[in-house]
């Protein structure tokens, strides 16, 4: 319910989940939608390619190598029939020292993965008497956190939930429920000292780590030009550089820029899809990843809002488009790659981030990406599907 504060309970209370009966079920949400209603392009809605201000001479020329990455693991089991279903895997995420890889599932479970040798070795499992709804993303809380509790992940989920999770316990250590909302996105503010969520109902809500309470809900600005997001928002990042910023992007082909002090957005680009967890910001340059077949993986400037590149994605020998659901730059401070996927061509690219070369391709899986995270440390890349598992790739060899 917008403006309404969420609900908390403590965990081994009365874990009770607030739920609209309308919500759309399991199948509904929104990595499965496909192109409906509102999830299709708004032709009137403004284009890269019909704007003027594209400085092409920065677009890289297309790298004719196509080189295929083969998986170094592959984490969980893959499902190949179309019709089982709550195995997709929405949110991927390795721990901050690279040894743990999270997979928030369908089903509503988190698997962690030990990224040396595939096992799984924890399994979180949302308790409840209402019917379990997909967990959409998950994050580990940065090492820099005030709290003495380690291995601590953040979960959100499609009927509302926000939970906290010591992992090693596999215990459920807080749950907030955000009433009358789907929750798609979250985020940690580097510091680990705040946390941000957002989904169905269009807005942003800050809450504090340590009172796990809310402090303030992004929703509006001045005018038409600072009026926040006018439907679903799929993904949230957080700057390194200014604790006060923060990025989210959604259905609304907008990503909103906000400053956390005056709850509005200061500013916005035009022309991003984003329907997964594909914003990300390296310095001045946000990375957008759109679920559209063409100009799908660009870059936009951060003080001017202007369209600064795209990555080529397309070749002209590959029939089938990437649709892409996921972006990310890689976690060094350069952010020297990138790895994008997507659905369509069912496919995960990583490219040279200066040059736009494309280092490698992963195909060959039988439903979408819906999630890619890069190796803390090690040249490595997690890529999640729709077919249940996390495929490890090695992407310098």
């Amino acid at each position: 319910m917008a403006g309404e504060e969420p609900m908390v309970t403590e965990a081994g209370g009365n874990d009770e989940i607030m739920v609209d009966p309308t919500t759309e079920s399991q199948l509904a949400f929104a990595k499965n939608l496909g192109p409906s209603a509102d999830h299709t392009l708004n032709p009137t809605a403004p284009n890269v390619s019909a704007t003027s201000d594209v400085r092409r001479e920065r677009e890289p020329a297309p790298n004719v190598s196509f080189k295929q990455f083969s998986p170094e693991l592959t984490l969980g089991e893959m499902i190949t029939d179309p019709d089982v279903t709550g195995h997709e895997v929405f949110c991927t995420r390795y721990s901050p020292d690279g040894n743990w890889v999270a997979a928030a599932c369908g089903d509503g479970d988190i698997k962690v993965y030990s990224s040396a040798t595939g096992a799984m070795q924890y399994q979180l499992k949302p308790q409840g008497d209402r019917e379990t709804a997909p967990t959409c993303c998950v994050r580990f809380r940065p090492n820099t956190a005030s709290s003495r509790t380690k291995n601590v992940l953040l979960s959100v989920c499609a009927n509302g939930t926000v939970r906290h999770w010591h992992m090693t316990s596999m215990k459920c250590l807080h749950t907030i429920v955000e009433g009358d909302n789907q929750v798609y996105a979250l985020d940690y503010r580097p510091d680990g000292l705040k946390f941000a969520t957002a989904g169905q109902d269009y807005q942003v809500r800050i809450y504090d780590e340590a009172t796990k309470t809310l402090q303030s809900t992004l929703s509006g600005g001045y005018g038409r030009t600072k009026a926040g997001h006018s439907n679903r928002v799929f993904s949230l990042k957080y700057s390194v550089d200014d604790p006060n910023l923060i990025l989210s992007g959604g259905w609304d082909n907008t990503i909103q820029i906000w400053d956390v002090r005056q709850d509005v957005p200061v500013r916005s680009c035009f022309g991003p899809h984003i329907t997964g967890d594909a914003v990300d910001l390296k310095g001045h340059e946000i990375l957008s990843g759109s679920w559209r077949p063409e100009k799908q993986l660009q870059v936009w400037d951060l003080r001017t809002t202007q369209h600064v590149r795209d990555y080529v994605w397309t070749s002209p020998a590959q029939q089938d488009h990437c649709m892409l659901y996921a972006a990310q730059y890689s976690k060094d401070l350069s952010g020297k790659h990138i790895v994008a996927g997507g659905s369509g061509s069912n496919e995960a690219r990583v490219f040279e981030r200066e040059s736009g070369n494309l280092l490698g391709t992963l195909r060959g899986m039988h439903h979408g990406v819906y999630s890619t995270d890069f190796h803390p440390t090690a040249p490595q890349v997690a890529v999640a599907s729709g077919d249940g598992a996390v495929r490890l790739v090695n992407y310098l060899q």
